[in-house]
């Protein structure tokens, strides 16, 4: 196949990309195959990388007369570049950031703790135990999880592993928790004021 759409170009200079879409759309299932395969099944990630991909093949023709002699094979060779292109910037993200660190949590140095005022510890021990009475009415795995993840200070791999559940369940159940946590702290603030 082998099209060239000089003819349809706008006042700004730019092409028309009707007959991108075109192609696109007669080749949706067969790209999205090959998304789905290139990130390992995950549903949310071949559509992630479908939109990036036809951005990119939009923009790169916007500018440029259309010149697709097999459609399928220009969409297929650019889905595999920008997988690429997003590897390489996970990748690199990935050597910055770590993955096993959780935003929520709160440490103090120890230095910190130690000369701390007296209403500061009284504050944190009533915290405690409000932290306890709260967990006391949950189920037995949430108390589990609680030792786990904030007591043993584990990661989301080594929680599911022990529990035998998936790591976004367990992060899942965490979230649970800090909200369970959040609204008693919030429903006790309620009451003093």
């Amino acid at each position: 196949m082998y099209c060239k759409n000089t003819q349809f170009e706008h006042l700004d200079g730019r092409h028309d990309l009707t007959p991108v879409w075109k192609y696109w759309n007669e080749n949706r299932r067969k790209i999205f195959g090959r998304a789905f395969h290139l990130t390992s099944g995950d549903m949310d990630a071949a559509e992630e990388l479908m939109s990036a991909t036809i951005i990119k093949v939009a923009s790169h023709f916007e500018q440029r007369p259309l010149n697709m002699r097999e459609p399928i094979a220009f969409f297929m060779y650019a889905l595999k570049n920008e997988f690429i292109s997003q590897y390489r910037k996970k990748r690199y993200e990935y050597r910055f950031r770590d993955g096993e660190k959780d935003v929520y949590d709160e440490h103090l140095a120890p230095a910190e703790v130690q000369s701390a005022p007296q209403e500061v510890l009284l504050a944190q021990k009533e915290e405690l135990m409000l932290i306890g009475q709260t967990l006391e009415k949950l189920p037995v795995i949430y108390q589990q999880i609680f030792s786990m993840k904030f007591v043993e200070d584990r990661s989301y791999s080594e929680i599911s592993e022990e529990l035998n559940i998936s790591q976004a369940l367990a992060r899942k159940r965490v979230q649970f928790l800090r909200e369970k946590l959040r609204n008693a702290r919030s429903r006790k603030r309620g009451r003093l004021a």
